[in-house]
């Protein structure tokens, strides 16, 4: 979802948390970051490459608020996909401090490739190694493309049962 404000957000959650798997909140200014950050309902957050490179959310701050929420970090590979060398080079190093900050605080990282059709698709391998540009090994690229999404589907999908009241709270048996 791409919320306006924080309050857009807020009502977008209320609607949707219960009828989706995965919510993933794409961040387009701070006061939605934090707002997302500390939220609970949400899943993971992107946030968008602009040009003023130095507005960066994912800072120390919002990193600390998603560790709290349980929220993940979702890399935006796609933006990989440019033909200026320059603007290639200042788009890795924006995707290079997001996920070193993610990481810095156990913060879950899952990396899509965005794709808007499927020509635009990309095998793991091929995504594995697109993630080695922002200083990632093998093993840690295909736990982001396939086992934290994979954890985060689960997670939900229990959550999502009749008999998941809250966090640690279940109906066993209901007379």
């Amino acid at each position: 979802m791409e919320p306006k404000n924080a309050n857009d957000l807020l009502n977008s959650l209320r609607r949707n948390r219960w009828n989706t798997e995965v919510i993933v909140v794409n961040c387009r200014n701070k006061p939605i970051a934090r707002q997302a950050g500390k939220d609970r309902r949400v899943d993971l957050i992107t946030y968008p490459i602009i040009e003023d490179w130095n507005r960066n959310y994912l800072d120390r701050h919002q990193a600390n608020l998603m560790k709290v929420a349980g929220s993940g970090y979702l890399i935006d590979l796609s933006k990989l996909f440019v033909d200026d060398p320059q603007t290639l080079k200042k788009r890795i190093n924006f995707l290079k401090e997001n996920t070193k900050n993610a990481l810095k605080r156990d913060i879950p990282v899952v990396a899509s490739s965005f794709a808007e059709n499927a020509m635009r698709l990309r095998d793991p391998l091929g995504l594995a190694a697109l993630l080695t540009l922002l200083d990632i090994e093998e093993e840690g690229a295909l736990d982001m493309i396939s086992t934290e999404p994979y954890r985060i589907i689960e997670n939900n999908r229990t959550k999502l049962k009749d008999s998941y009241i809250a966090q640690g709270v279940w109906v066993i048996k209901d007379e």
